[in-house]
């Protein structure tokens, strides 16, 4: 029997060592795939199946070279392609087919490392093309050349009360709608958190579970985690029940991150104080730490215990204090003083604006999107631009999918 000839033989593990391997659900595309992978490999596979089965053999066989699978039947082409992408190394090419002629789909398929998508019925000159494509990511990968690692921005305060979560918020804001940047924005206050409640968001679930097995995390599962709240914008954050003790797996975080950072350029994390596991290992994780503070003593002791603590766990990571609600009456400390007893500088004073930050709050929009002008806004906006480099791109777009207006009132910052 030809290697291209159909057969439903469900064992794949005949098909090890082949460079190509198709799975396609219908005889038109099956032999348009079959003749053309052969003229690009010796032993090209080609039999019936969908995602389901490619996962199946991914699971007993090395991943072959190119990697061809149809998804027109899929009710969820992303999260089916999510799926196979973290099945294998970046040395496979995949290409996609499917029914659904849509350039965001085409975009978010790319944008989370297909090479290739393809809409029925595709023809021989298409697959060809997507098949000599393929060929370049592989040549400069054999030349050393790999894609930028995502961000990883670990949000965490000194103190509770200074407002960490509500910077995370915004950051996270303007690192997708005013960078461009695909951007998750991760709550790991299992318990406690407000990440979900000030975006008026619904908590996902699945945090925790990929927390305690990371085993189980992948594309699909990443997927089913987040909610999306722009075209940029994710949130993983949850609200567990308070009766239950949850343990952390000792490398829980850095596979989360890897995860992540598969489909997005930035992650960034509001990083509870509590949970000293935990605590370490996001900060071994992290590219970014920002600190936040409020110029008091207690504040000043614990930024001080924090920075240690930053510096042994993460030594490579770049480091920003931020001292929130600036310049109010309540403000316990001069600036000055505050930074000689630091030994640093304190990178941001955050201007103090509780009507700009309540309302943006009752809203359930970030202040950087519900009051861009506000001097708060621009201070923020300028640490994101310098975490961004100097030459970063500002995008100046309308918001699709944005925060609805809130059903509720908060009445002050988180």
């Amino acid at each position: 029997m030809s290697a291209v000839e159909r057969f439903s033989d469900p064992q794949p593990l005949q098909l090890a060592g082949a460079e190509c391997v198709a799975f396609v659900g219908d005889d038109e595309t099956h032999g348009v795939v079959a003749s053309v992978t052969q003229q690009f490999f010796d032993e090209p596979v080609v039999r019936d199946g969908d995602t389901s089965d490619a996962l199946a053999f991914l699971s007993e066989a090395p991943a072959p070279k190119v990697l061809i699978v149809d998804i027109g039947d899929n009710t969820s082409p992303l999260s089916a392609m999510l799926s196979l992408t973290t099945a294998f190394t970046d040395d496979t090419r995949l290409i996609g087919i499917g029914e659904l002629n849509d350039i965001s789909l085409y975009r978010e398929l790319t944008g989370a490392g297909v090479t290739d998508y393809l809409v029925k019925p595709i023809t021989e000159k298409a697959l060809a093309a997507a098949l000599e494509r393929a060929e370049e990511p592989i040549a400069s990968a054999s030349q050393g050349t790999e894609p930028a690692e995502a961000k990883r921005v670990v949000v965490i305060g000194a103190r509770g009360g200074v407002g960490a979560s509500t910077l995370a918020v915004n950051f996270a804001w303007l690192f997708a709608e005013e960078h461009g940047q695909r951007t998750t924005l991760v709550d790991l206050d299992l318990e406690f958190g407000t990440v979900a409640l000030s975006l008026d968001l619904e908590p996902t679930r699945g945090l925790r579970e990929a927390l305690e097995n990371p085993s189980r995390i992948d594309g699909l599962f990443i997927s089913s985690a987040t909610a999306r709240l722009t075209d940029n914008l994710s949130v993983m954050a949850t609200e567990e029940n308070l009766s239950g003790e949850i343990t952390f797996s000792s490398d829980a975080i850095e596979v989360l991150f890897e995860a992540l950072g598969k489909t997005n350029d930035c992650v960034v994390v509001d990083l509870p104080r509590p949970a000293l596991g935990l605590r370490q290992q996001t900060l071994r994780s992290a590219t970014h730490v920002i600190l936040v503070t409020e110029l008091g003593l207690s504040g000043l002791r614990d930024t001080i215990r924090l920075l240690g603590n930053v510096e042994e766990a993460s030594p490579k990571a770049k480091v920003t204090v931020i001292a929130n609600r600036g310049g109010g009456d309540q403000q316990a400390m001069r600036l000055p003083d505050f930074q000689k007893a630091l030994g640093r500088k304190v990178d941001l004073l955050v201007p103090e604006e509780p009507k700009a930050f309540n309302e943006a709050a009752n809203t359930g929009k970030p202040l950087v999107h519900f009051a861009a002008r506000s001097k708060a806004a621009k201070a923020l906006q300028k640490v994101v631009g310098d975490l961004m480099g100097k030459r970063a791109k500002v995008q100046k777009k309308k918001v699709k999918g944005g925060p609805k207006k809130s059903l509720f009132s908060l009445g002050k910052r988180s």
